[in-house]
């Protein structure tokens, strides 16, 4: 059997519907103890073209982690742009916080760094 066929033997004995739909009836998170917290993050200066790897850490009045989120992302140029070298990379993140956290005393930090950042681009 070739790897192909290996590959397809596999991948047919797996059911993953991905686009299946499930109907759920809304809950109210906060009843359950569960808070929804909404960070708009901004990483101004970044390159076009080159791989960027950015971080949201949620801390408490303690510095302790309560959550974190991650993503790596490339900035392109769109049409009718600018010229400068540099643009700004914007997203909107979502995170769960425990019960009983209060907003008001956490701290949110956001790092950024590019990733192999003296390769030419592919």
């Amino acid at each position: 059997m070739s790897n192909d066929e290996k590959l397809t033997t596999q991948c047919n004995q797996c059911d993953c519907d991905l686009c299946s739909t499930t109907v759920v009836d809304p809950i109210n998170m906060e009843k359950h103890g569960a808070k929804l917290l909404t960070v708009r993050i901004q990483v101004n200066g970044v390159c076009f073209g080159k791989a960027v790897a950015v971080a949201c850490i949620i801390y408490d009045n303690c510095r302790r982690i309560l959550a974190f989120k991650g993503f790596t992302t490339i900035l392109c140029r769109e049409e009718g742009c600018s010229n400068s070298a540099c643009g700004t990379i914007t997203r909107k993140l979502v995170f769960v916080l425990p019960e009983g956290v209060n907003i008001r005393d956490l701290d949110v930090c956001v790092i950024a760094n590019y990733i192999y950042p003296c390769e030419k681009n592919c």
